[in-house]
């Protein structure tokens, strides 16, 4: 089975994957794998032509992506309209031919497989899924979380919600909806609710 597994920024995607790999599924961390883009010389040579060297600096003797400088050019008070979608025809490409290989890795061993992506709509990876999950959690929650993770403003997390499916969205095109706004234990077990489903083969 190849559950997907999306939800809004701050909203407490990356604590639900963390409790469905405890419960044995084999997950596909898209933002881990899209990190690693950030030193590939054929990647980092492509943000570099669409977003200029300020998008770049060198770590360790080679180029990489300069994530600050590159999330002021899509969120920040200068970003230029079509950045996001410039950035995500470059790396959406490259990440989904990675999640296939992890795929049939996975399912060669017969394990269940979360794809864990946060644009899992917009990449079109939510085709090859038998089942989607979207996690979400109040705005007001969600930015507190976003500005002390990623130390941006509360204006600048409010412009990256805006790119991304809402409540609204997910709620209609999610097989499941988790709402993360009690504590830890509540989402564990709305979690475990979920997994209990879908080891009946319930959708």
């Amino acid at each position: 089975m190849i559950i997907g597994l999306t939800g809004e920024s701050g909203a407490g995607k990356s604590t639900v994957a963390k409790f469905l790999e405890m419960s044995g599924f084999y997950i596909i961390d898209c933002d881990g794998i899209s990190r690693t883009l950030d030193t590939d010389k054929e990647y980092v040579a492509q943000i570099e032509r669409a977003f200029g060297a300020e998008a770049i600096h060198f770590s360790g003797g080679r180029k990489r992506v300069n994530r600050k400088a590159l999330g002021q050019m899509l969120f920040g008070k200068n970003a230029i309209s079509g950045n996001v979608e410039k950035l995500n025809a470059i790396s959406h490409p490259i990440i989904i031919a990675k999640v296939h290989a992890e795929i049939a890795h996975a399912t060669e061993f017969g394990r269940s497989v979360i794809i864990d992506a946060p644009l899992l709509f917009e990449s079109g990876l939510d085709k090859i899924c038998d089942v989607t999950v979207g996690v979400i959690a109040p705005m007001a929650v969600r930015i507190a979380r976003l500005c002390a993770r990623d130390g941006i403003t509360e204006d600048m997390a409010r412009k990256r919600f805006e790119k991304q499916k809402d409540d609204a969205f997910l709620r209609a095109n999610c097989t499941y909806i988790i709402l993360n706004d009690e504590d830890s234990e509540t989402l564990a077990a709305r979690v475990l609710s979920i997994t209990e489903k879908l080891a009946k083969g319930n959708k």
